[in-house]
């Protein structure tokens, strides 16, 4: 076997990696084209992997996905673990490190100092290209290649570049087969996972991922129905788990939900809109197995609701829950969001009548409640992005408030650290002055507690990142970043509507 060209570093465990569909993507691709590659997972900060292969600092190019903020200390925690220097000046480009996903799409600019190389967008239309950069013969090269390929932005190359997407789904290559090795356990079971859209047609103002994988795109029946029946039989398992930002907003969805349960497959649906919901729909979630539908409504005030582009409330919630329990469903979770700008104490009060009310309802069907309570984080690319951090002794009174209301009727509640939303904030909205900090940070263990000590000692003051900013205001990612159908106009466009209507009484 020759030796690996690309090494496939996963910054978590095995479990968790084996869950994720960005994983077998990217290993089934390098697979497919039959590219000699390593795959390495970050467990008790060690880079292992299921045979021998040599050292990752070996590998000449890295890829890894970031498909949130936190991990980004991680990734320095591989590449000490491997020997690598983790500033990108020291390393030259040997091992050249490659990131894509949700984060680095929406802003890369906190990783500039430890990054080589970013695909902001979608890999299907550009993996070719990628490939063949990387066979450049120095580092050198390499990065001159993978720099001209579009939809890559290079940190010792900048240049404006646009999102990629892939126009058609259909036509894209699919992970069939996804085994997970003996021993492993996924974090939810062993399944096969189906991507049946991507990207949302919704536009919720608070939302980067319904913003930078837009357009919505949908995958043909015919085509769901082919890939179900060869995944199930090369993952060697009885269970289908669908994946979409909104499952219901396909087409196709109920269809191939029905065919699932028609094969006799055990199915998970992802989180569902209110108000596509129905007791049929419910109905086949249940005969597939699944005991537990999640909704979310974030609010239960209507006028938050508009504001945010998700007018929801209790009156929506309430009729979804009433039709997910006529159809067999009796547990129901809600994610809520706390601190939206503009918030005000009756909306609160309404939120509260929103968690009492939905309880009631479960408890008397013999269900149980949980609610998922996290607090407001703005998000680069997205209308919301101008927006301050709420403060963070209201959330934490706020999320406290509605965890008892949940109480009080036999739900649970889970709550979001809000200074862990500090620091998210402050790695989302974050700019070139953060790379060091992070380096620092994850030297320190990328604990809590040694986050707003390690920014002070590289110079970063927090409130620039966490506090509001003025609409004419253009943040940092958009000078390197074009997103389709999210220019920056729209953006602002939809900021000044979000302020008109939460601010009006």
């Amino acid at each position: 076997m020759r030796d690996p060209q690309v090494a496939l570093v996963y910054l978590s465990d095995r479990r968790v990696a084996y869950s994720s569909i960005a994983f077998h993507m990217i290993r089934g691709y390098l697979a497919e084209a039959r590219v000699p590659h390593a795959v390495y997972f970050l467990e008790e900060g060690t880079l292992t992997s299921e045979k021998p292969v040599p050292p990752p600092s070996k590998v000449p190019v890295w890829l890894v996905s970031l498909p949130y903020e936190v991990l980004y200390a991680d990734l320095v925690k591989a590449l000490d673990a491997s020997g690598v220097p983790p500033l990108r000046e020291k390393r030259r480009g040997s091992p050249l490190v490659v990131a894509g996903g949700p984060a680095v799409t929406a802003n890369p600019l906190p990783l500039f100092d430890i990054v080589d190389a970013f695909l902001i967008g979608e890999l299907e239309p550009v993996f070719d290209d990628l490939l063949e950069a990387f066979q450049a013969g120095s580092p050198q090269a390499r990065l001159q290649e993978i720099a001209g390929v579009r939809g890559v932005l290079t940190p010792a190359l900048p240049r404006k570049v646009r999102r990629v997407y892939q126009a058609d789904l259909d036509d894209s290559w699919y992970p069939v087969e996804q085994r997970v090795p003996r021993g492993v356990e996924p974090v939810w079971g062993r399944s096969y996972m189906l991507e049946t859209t991507r990207g949302c047609a919704r536009m919720c103002r608070f939302c980067m991922e319904g913003v930078i994988f837009r357009p919505k795109r949908d995958r043909s029946y015919a085509r769901l129905k082919e890939l179900l029946e060869e995944g199930v039989e090369a993952s060697g398992v009885g269970k289908v788990s669908f994946y979409s930002l909104a499952f219901f907003d396909s087409p196709h969805a109920e269809k191939i939900l029905a065919y699932a349960v028609e094969r006799g497959l055990e199915v998970s649906v992802p989180s569902l809109r209110a108000e596509t919901i129905t007791r049929e729909r419910a109905r086949l979630i249940s005969m597939g197995g699944q005991r537990t539908i999640t909704i979310a409504p974030e609010t239960g005030s209507c006028r938050l609701g508009r504001a945010i582009n998700k007018c929801i409330g209790v009156e929506g919630t309430l009729r979804a829950v009433e039709e997910a329990l006529e159809g067999g469903i009796r547990n129901v979770k809600l994610y809520l969001i706390v601190g939206f700008p503009g918030e005000t104490e009756e909306d609160l009060r309404e939120t509260l009548y929103l968690v009492g009310t939905v309880g009631k309802l479960i408890a008397r069907s013999g269900g149980t409640l949980k609610v998922s309570i996290n607090p407001f984080i703005p998000k680069p690319a997205t209308p919301l992005q101008w927006a301050p951090l709420p403060d963070r002794k209201r959330v934490a009174e706020a999320s406290a408030r509605i965890a008892r209301e949940a109480r009080m009727h036999g739900g649970r509640a889970s709550t979001y650290d809000p200074k862990w939303a500090i620091a998210q904030a402050v790695l989302s909205r974050g700019d070139e002055k953060l790379g060091r900090a992070i380096i620092a940070w994850a030297h320190r263990g990328a604990r809590l507690g040694t986050f707003h000590r390690a920014l002070r000692e590289a110079g970063v003051e927090i409130s620039e990142y966490t506090g509001g900013w003025p609409p004419d205001y253009t943040p940092p990612w958009h000078n390197y970043i074009e997103h389709p159908y999210a220019s920056l106009r729209n953006l602002r466009l939809e900021y000044e509507a979000y302020l008109r209507i939460a601010e009006s009484r």
